[in-house]
């Protein structure tokens, strides 16, 4: 993969990160939602100060009267005169059916495992574009030498006497470099041989 998609995956997953650390800082911040047992539930309903409520499964969250104030509460899964109570009072009723769980309940719990192993893989990516290549064991690339494969000297290579003699400097120089750095020679970066 190239560098250009890896960068653009990269900042598409920060992005998605940031939306889902907005996302739980903005729920967490909202209004103060109170608990109530079921007991007290029932007893707001019989005075008449339950405004609305949604009804998730077992959870039941709503809002009263007088003051908007949010609530939630555990309810019993089969209790028919919960709803005869709530429709009694004109309590605004709704009930969300949480029987098939839909894809992006899947999404959501599978998200932040996703984005844990995404990031470790660019770290480690990244500690191997660095040159000490972490995690890859046994992937040296030198080569054994033996006494079998051709040795070219200087002697077998035909040509020009100046290159010869420029390389022989520079062989010194590596030599014994405290020689020519007196002198104010530096190691050079690398030789082109043609």
């Amino acid at each position: 993969m190239n560098t250009a998609v890896r960068n653009i995956i990269f900042w598409v997953v920060m992005a998605v990160f940031a939306l889902l650390i907005w996302a739980v800082v903005r729920s967490n911040t909202g209004e103060k939602v109170r608990d109530l047992t079921f007991t007290e539930f029932m007893n707001e309903v019989s005075k008449d100060n339950v405004r609305e409520v949604k009804i998730t499964g077992v959870e039941a969250t709503g809002a009263f009267k007088k003051d908007s104030a949010k609530f939630r509460t555990t309810i019993p899964s089969n209790y028919p005169d919960l709803y005869k109570s709530l429709q009694d009072k004109n309590v605004n009723v709704e009930i969300k059916d949480t029987s098939g769980s839909t894809w992006m309940t899947w999404v959501a719990n599978a998200l932040p495992m996703i984005l844990l192993v995404g990031l470790w893989i660019f770290f480690v990516r990244q500690m191997q574009t660095g040159g000490n290549k972490a995690l890859s064991f046994g992937k040296s690339r030198a080569r054994l030498l033996s006494s079998q494969q051709k040795k070219v000297t200087f002697k077998d290579v035909a040509g020009v006497e100046e290159a010869k003699e420029e390389l022989q400097e520079i062989i010194e120089f590596l030599r014994e470099p405290q020689k020519f750095q007196k002198l104010g020679g530096r190691i050079p970066k690398g030789v082109i041989l043609i």
